[in-house]
């Protein structure tokens, strides 16, 4: 016990005798590979007295050897398949819970870059005893903050995002999803070179590295990723965005699916996309989406024509009356089984707010019953739902009453972004400005990173190589006139990248 003590203190992480993050690998890893040796047994010993390990250990500082005592614990009974199979310690409420509930929310994060495994497999148990106990939404907040804090930035995708995602769909927490949603995913986990790795700034340890740097197809931080699993994770993300009301996040989502490259053949997943993404381009910019110039032509044509009804809806939507809600009714059934049956209502509702709203095109004011006329709505129905409006921000407008004793309800347009009850002031609109100046300055740095990334990947520079030899080649003939027209260079596989 004490000499497994020894061990777990023997690394400071903060210590003025490292001088550079060279040295601070080395230390990291070799404290690694002396604590994944202290034996099962010592970490298990004393458990819930004052001599457990994670009473001794500070989650914070003595990250590793917390994480291998906690791992140990959960391997001494198998992987939980039910509430039965879950020990008391470590239901929601017990004492391990607890324990690993605060080091999923303290541990250091330079720490967890060096055992992955061990850090994935403990974000997965979590995971795993909260849905089997019937009470998924425990593990949102925990398993969030995990991932938060080993990559801030949540942009390269590792099975922990599908995995997250599944879980708050499970418990019906939408919004609980947006902090890792609202992360743009600009790499997947790589085999990094071992040359890069001997370099100072690019160790998983560095301050400057990004997450690219250490989670990779070894790191042990997520599992094997698969196009299937972007595909998943997009399509939870769209309906998790839905479910928040937050329709043009959505249709970026499923816009990623739809232009997947794909050998002229659309998956179900596609298809599945297209059709609550045709009603979202209707719901985001009041007409039909055009389809995306980069998907396969060839795959949208058959999705298309599996999705008729679709289509024909969408129609419905840019003509005027009630076609739109007989298209709605006649397709009741197609819309439940597709699950789609709540953003369908959405259009028809949707189709009667742009109706009040193109009011404003010609009047600046106009009486309330003129609206609940226009709406077929009696005057209580219509100033309940103007009011609605107004409140969800789909109209910048007041009602307001006419002077005298026989005033009459007044419905009155703002055009002007700084008047009305949508209006921002000045600094607002400057404090927006800066944010979003601060995400596209965010997304360049990680654009940048990928682009780096790429210029490493073996087939990248062989497609250099290439390049520079019929540069060459052109230059020694004097550029004559290129007639190897038929010395076809291989094929390159557009989605071997994407399945690792």
């Amino acid at each position: 016990m004490a000499d497994a003590l020894s061990v777990c203190f023997n690394f400071e992480p903060t210590s003025p005798n490292i001088k550079s993050n060279l040295e601070l690998d080395r230390h990291i890893r070799n404290h690694v590979n002396a604590v994944s040796h202290i034996p099962s047994s010592a970490f298990l010993k004393n458990i819930d007295t004052p001599q457990d390990f994670l009473e001794i250990l500070n989650p914070s500082v003595n990250s590793i050897p917390y994480a291998f005592a906690l791992f140990h614990r959960t391997q001494t009974h198998d992987w939980p398949k039910g509430p039965k199979s879950v020990p008391d310690t470590f239901r929601p409420g017990g004492a391990s819970w607890g324990k690993l509930v605060e080091f999923l929310d303290s541990f250091d994060p330079v720490q967890m870059r060096y055992i992955g495994d061990v850090w994935r497999r403990l974000v997965e148990y979590c995971d795993r005893v909260a849905r089997v106990m019937g009470t998924p939404g425990m593990a949102i907040s925990p398993v969030r903050s995990a991932m938060l804090q080993l990559d801030p930035s949540t942009g390269t995708f590792t099975s922990n995002h599908l995995q997250f995602m599944r879980t708050c769909l499970e418990a019906g927490s939408y919004t609980a999803a947006l902090p890792i949603l609202d992360s743009y995913i600009y790499n997947l986990p790589q085999n990094i070179a071992k040359a890069l790795i001997e370099i100072e700034g690019s160790v998983p340890c560095a301050e400057t590295s990004t997450s690219s740097d250490f989670i990779t197809t070894r790191s042990g931080h997520s599992e094997k990723i698969t196009l299937s699993d972007l595909h998943e994770y997009y399509m939870l993300g769209a309906i998790a965005y839905i479910g928040a009301r937050k329709f043009k996040q959505a249709l970026l989502f499923l816009e990623h699916i739809l232009i997947t490259p794909t050998a002229n053949i659309a998956n179900g997943i596609m298809w599945e996309a297209y059709k609550k993404w045709v009603i979202l381009g209707c719901l985001v910019n009041g007409v039909p989406s055009a389809i995306p110039r980069t998907a396969n032509s060839n795959a949208m044509k058959q999705i298309r024509t599996a999705s008729k009804a679709y289509d024909a809806l969408t129609e419905a939507f840019q003509a005027q009356g009630s076609k739109l809600r007989a298209q709605a009714e006649v397709g009741v059934q197609t819309w439940a089984e597709d699950g789609n049956t709540g953003l369908v209502s959405e259009l028809v509702d949707h189709q009667m707010r742009l109706a009040v709203s193109k009011l404003k095109d010609t009047y600046s004011a106009i009486p309330l019953t003129h609206v609940a006329k226009f709406l077929g709505f009696s005057m209580q129905e219509a100033e309940a739902y103007v009011r609605t409006l107004v409140a969800r921000g789909y109209l910048n407008a007041s009602l307001d009453h006419t002077p005298g004793p026989n005033g009459t309800l007044v419905l009155r347009f703002y055009t002007d972004l700084t008047e009305g009850p949508l209006a921002k002031s000045e600094k607002e609109q400057h404090l927006e400005l800066l944010q979003q100046t601060a995400r596209t300055n965010k997304l360049a740095e990680q654009v940048k990173a990928a682009d780096y990334r790429l210029t490493l990947n073996k087939d990248y520079l062989e497609h250099v190589r290439r390049l520079n030899k019929k540069a060459a080649a052109n230059a020694a003939s004097g550029d004559a006139m290129d007639v190897t027209w038929d010395e076809q260079e291989p094929e390159e596989d557009i989605m071997g990248d994407l399945i690792m």
